[in-house]
């Protein structure tokens, strides 16, 4: 075995070329994340359409009311449910255009994309992410203070989720403030 010590001869262009193959070709190992992601985004997007279907045939066809409430209260659950899929569903896809944009595609012009949906850096796809959670967990309170009957089944538990929000903004507006 060959151990090159400091005092060695510097390390050859020929090996740093190699290296820089290696790890050229292995960003490409990234491909697996956005493809697994893609797939999770069409099947929350299939998901999301399911739910609106069922609120529509709950509204209008008195379908399968499966709640002690109304019809009018269950499809907009049912709705409340589907906004949540779809929310879901396109934070896969930004997701997965992140990992794209970030490790496999470099240059951005080849991309016909909104500016708004440019990733830079891993930072910025984590506070993209992190708003996007803000949103769902907005989602899930309202729907879960919906789904109580009377303001006496609400439990003490569901401050967790509004406390959450609050948590989340704050670290969102503090890397914001980071990175100005």
């Amino acid at each position: 075995m060959n151990v090159k010590t400091k005092d060695d001869e510097p390390t050859s262009k020929a090996e740093i070329s190699l290296l820089l193959k290696t790890l050229s070709v292995s960003r490409w190992i990234s491909a697996i994340p956005v493809f697994a992601s893609l797939a999770a985004s069409l099947l929350m997007l299939l998901l999301g359409i399911k739910e609106t279907i069922a609120a529509f045939a709950i509204a209008f066809e008195g379908g399968a009311n499966t709640m002690p409430i109304g019809a009018t209260e269950e499809a907009t659950l049912r709705l409340l449910e589907a906004l949540d899929d779809f929310l879901i569903g396109l934070a896969f896809l930004s997701f997965s255009y992140g990992i794209y944009a970030l490790f496999i595609n470099f240059k951005e012009e080849d991309l016909e994309i909104p500016k708004w949906l440019r990733i830079k850096n891993i930072a910025a796809l984590k506070k993209s992410l992190l708003e996007v959670l803000l949103v769902l967990l907005s989602v899930v309170f309202v729907k879960r203070i919906l789904e109580a009957v009377t303001p006496s089944e609400i439990q003490w538990k569901i401050i967790i989720i509004p406390l959450s929000i609050v948590a989340i903004a704050l670290s969102t507006r503090f890397m914001s403030e980071s990175e100005s």
